[in-house]
């Protein structure tokens, strides 16, 4: 396998996030002068400013055959639900999909037959939709290159694409299926951890130092702890690294975190929208005004971020539309409904040439409950790096679109303090730094391990310690079957550049023609004796070919595992 990149002539990195979604491309020429030195792709929207991202948002046709991505999805779907000649059910919509791949549990059931949601509530495989996006993507990539430098060769292209820190094997793989599904090669893609590559692109950019007065400079050097927040669209990631010697990185803790994006806040105002109307006024709204309601959360979207605190108000412009479907329903206006309605939104309301003007505790209510949850999650992340790990948090870096918000912002200085730094390039800082992990992922030299992982194996028998229902008599002897054999202690430090674990398997018979190895992981302290325990859960296995078997009994595989990288990996080879 390739592992260095540092020399390739095209490395692209995507930001691939649940409400948003962008591009970046480095130039071997552009990198050697300045590592972040990138391309960033802008997108439009109608007559709109030029953004570092766009929406998230697929549209198929009926046969599930591609339409378009982004703004001119939105826009796209827009047209056809005013159409006359159109009917929305010969589409499919998506928006938000990425968070099925969240797994909350850490044991996710994603597979690639398992679907997600279109706009109206059908099933569609979730494998088409995420590689019919990553496509597109790609497409623009090479679209983008062939506009700059005429290179249309692909083979000439190495990827990168995002994935949340927390996210399990099973989706960071699921992922990589779907990119290879798009069209790019496996050994021209990479996996890059959020968090870190926010850390990777802030190492490499002046920063400013919000403890100090004037214009200082916030400074990263050996011995160094920090921590990343990055506050997306649909999850919180968070990491604490510490700079070492060589002037690498090192995990301190297991990333953390939960889905509390912005679509939490997102959700509740449709909700408060749906209380004050009724469940089915709101879903004619969205389903026959769908422009309509598609400039109304473009609208939100900006007020939430831009919300001031200080102002003591936020104001929001409805669309007619959104009254007469209400009073279609409700047979009384807008004005009426919200004199009897109870929530607290809407409490303190007033309603003037269709524009709301909210009360800062009432508006602010849609932001709490998700705020306190993030807060509590890095408090208890400092808790774990200071307290038990007693290394110092210098510095907490806010990256991700959410980091925007005002209110959060403020919320967070208020907890945290001075130690709290959000860099301008916030929203881009993670695909900025993709494209410089891509070219060098060592530089996040050691990780810490997830949880104890280990392969099903046959250990020789000891009848006063294993259980007499495990014991198998093989050509070589007898064996305990079913044994857990731990490759990596959960909590531990991992090196990435190189493997965690190599080990030699023999063949249990002199004819044996294949060679199985189950990967299993374990958060039970200490670790089960067994593979099948109820706390031991089945990651996936690799098998390995042997057709020649003329070495009988002699022949074994060397299988070395590589925990520490940013995907769990294996490489075997048949000793014949």
């Amino acid at each position: 396998m390739d592992t260095d990149w540092k020399d390739k002539l095209i490395v692209a990195a995507i930001d691939f996030g649940t409400c948003c979604t962008g591009f970046v491309i480095s130039y071997m020429a552009d990198y050697k002068k300045k590592k972040e030195n990138v391309i960033t792709h802008h997108w439009h929207s109608g007559g709109a400013l030029s953004k570092e991202k766009t929406p998230t948002v697929l549209l198929l046709h009926k046969d599930l055959s591609f339409k378009s991505f982004g703004y001119d999805a939105e826009d796209d779907f827009a047209d056809i639900a005013t159409d006359p000649d159109e009917n929305i059910k010969n589409w499919h919509y998506f928006r938000y999909f990425k968070m099925k791949l969240y797994d909350e549990n850490k044991d996710s059931q994603i597979r690639p037959q398992s679907t997600v949601t279109d706009q109206i509530g059908r099933e569609i495989n979730a494998m088409h939709v995420f590689s019919a996006s990553i496509k597109y993507l790609k497409d623009k990539i090479m679209e983008t290159i062939g506009d700059k430098c005429h290179i249309k060769n692909e083979s000439d292209v190495y990827f990168i694409l995002t994935c949340p820190a927390i996210w399990s094997e099973k989706a960071k793989q699921f992922m990589r299926l779907a990119a290879e599904k798009a069209g790019i090669a496996n050994d021209h893609l990479r996996i890059g951890l959020e968090p870190e590559c926010a850390a990777i692109y802030l190492h490499n950019v002046t920063l400013p130092d919000l403890s100090a007065s004037g214009n200082k400079i916030f400074y990263m050097k050996e011995g160094d702890a920090y921590m990343i927040v990055d506050m997306g669209g649909g999850t919180v990631d968070i990491a604490a690294h510490k700079i070492n010697r060589h002037g690498r990185f090192e995990e301190l803790m297991i990333p953390d975190g939960g889905p509390w994006g912005s679509i939490c806040i997102n959700y509740k105002f449709e909700q408060a929208l749906a209380a004050l109307s009724g469940g089915a006024a709101f879903e004619t709204f969205r389903n026959v005004h769908f422009k309509d309601y598609t400039d109304l959360m473009r609208d939100f979207e900006f007020t939430k971020i831009a919300y001031n605190p200080e102002r003591g108000t936020a104001r929001l412009k409805i669309p007619t539309s959104f009254g007469d479907c209400h009073s279609l329903e409700n047979n009384e206006t807008l004005t009426e409904s919200l004199e009897q309605v109870k929530h607290q939104l809407f409490e303190k309301v007033l309603l003037k040439n269709n524009m709301f003007r909210f009360h800062k505790e009432s508006f602010e209510h849609l932001f709490n409950e998700t705020i306190e949850h993030i807060i509590d999650k890095v408090s208890h992340s400092l808790e774990q790096c200071e307290k038990f790990k007693r290394t110092k948090i210098k510095a907490i870096f806010c990256v991700g679109g959410f980091s925007d918000c005002k209110l959060l912002r403020d919320r967070f200085k208020t907890v945290f303090g001075d130690r709290v730094i959000i860099p301008n390039d916030a929203i881009t800082s993670i695909v900025k730094g993709a494209v410089i992990f891509g070219r060098d992922e060592q530089i996040i030299e050691y990780r810490i391990s997830r949880f104890t992982y280990g392969l099903d194996w046959s250990v020789d028998f000891d009848s006063k310690v294993h259980d007499p229902k495990r014991k198998e008599v093989t050509e070589s002897g007898v064996v305990c079957k079913d044994f857990f054999h731990t490759i990596a202690e959960k909590d531990k430090q991992i090196p990435t550049d190189y493997a965690t674990i190599k080990i030699e398997s023999f063949v249990k018979t002199s004819t044996q023609d294949r060679m199985e190895f189950p990967f299993y992981r374990t958060e039970k302290v200490p670790p089960p004796l067994y593979i099948d325990d109820p706390e031991c859960s089945l990651m996936g296995s690799m098998i390995v070919g042997l057709d020649d078997t003329t070495g009988g009994l002699d022949r074994y595989v060397t299988l070395e595992v590589y925990f520490g990288a940013s995907e769990l990996r294996a490489e075997a080879t048949d000793n014949k």
